[in-house]
């Protein structure tokens, strides 16, 4: 799988187009138990909770309106944009998906990555 740089702070990647999203509202936010330096997102899905870890920005990155996914990529997690066609978007960095999560972009989590810890 290869990575390329599209625009600063994002990458593009080939995500399975199969996957089944579902959307997710977060319920709230607090310091990663694992990682102090790290917040905890809280999700609620219709298949259950589900939660992840996102580095805090050091610095304000510039914010981007639309839609946000969630997904399992090489490495871990990975938040796709989503355009307004539905159709994914590039790569985000967890410093871009983090402040347009907060700030209220609508989320949706591969089914996969709720279940999975069933």
């Amino acid at each position: 799988m290869t990575l390329m740089s599209f625009l600063p702070g994002e990458c593009a990647d080939e995500t399975p187009r199969d996957q089944e999203f579902l959307s997710a509202t977060l319920e709230s936010r607090r310091r990663c138990p694992a990682r102090g330096e790290y917040l905890e997102l809280c999700f609620t899905t219709e298949e259950g909770p589900w939660s992840w870890c996102f580095p805090e920005p050091g610095r304000r990155p510039r914010w981007h309106q639309g839609a946000v996914a969630l997904t399992l990529g090489p490495y871990g997690v990975l938040a796709r944009r989503v355009e307004a066609d539905g159709h994914f978007g590039a790569a985000l960095e967890a410093s871009a998906a983090l402040p347009m999560i907060l700030a209220g972009a609508d989320v949706v989590v591969a089914r996969y990555l709720v279940t999975s810890g069933r």
